[in-house]
């Protein structure tokens, strides 16, 4: 999860840093013709605040995807492992980001491994959340 946060922080660094080059070049050609006869680029400040918002935007997109990632692998779920030969039952709870294929780690700090022939089986522990 923290890498998607510093991919996305290097993303915007790199861009930064390209749209700040590309400045300085544009500055450094219109400061070498003579100093009557190189008309300054007309600057749009709707394009300009079209690229701040679209900036502002994609920070927001990122940060509330980051939120909702975060939020699912801290909901609380009651895990249940079932003997398929015995047919019996033990239920757990744990964080949903510390459950993985055939091991979890349940609220309390226990490590749970489940055999093969064990069956894991995953309910929401609070009410009304999907």
């Amino acid at each position: 999860m923290i890498t998607k946060l510093i991919l996305t922080l290097t993303v915007i660094a790199i861009a930064w840093l390209v749209v700040r080059n590309r400045q300085q070049r544009v500055q450094a050609i219109s400061h070498q013709g003579r100093a009557g006869e190189a008309p300054r680029p007309a600057q749009n400040p709707l394009l300009k605040w079209g690229a701040y918002l679209l900036l502002v935007m994609l920070l927001l997109g990122s940060g509330l995807f980051l939120y909702t990632q975060w939020q699912d692998f801290t909901r609380v779920v009651t895990v249940t492992v079932v003997d398929t030969q015995s047919g019996r039952s033990v239920s757990y709870q744990a964080r949903r980001g510390d459950i993985e294929e055939r091991h979890f780690i349940t609220l309390d700090g226990r490590e749970v491994n489940v055999a093969n022939s064990e069956r894991i089986e995953l309910e929401s522990a609070s009410p009304g959340r999907p």
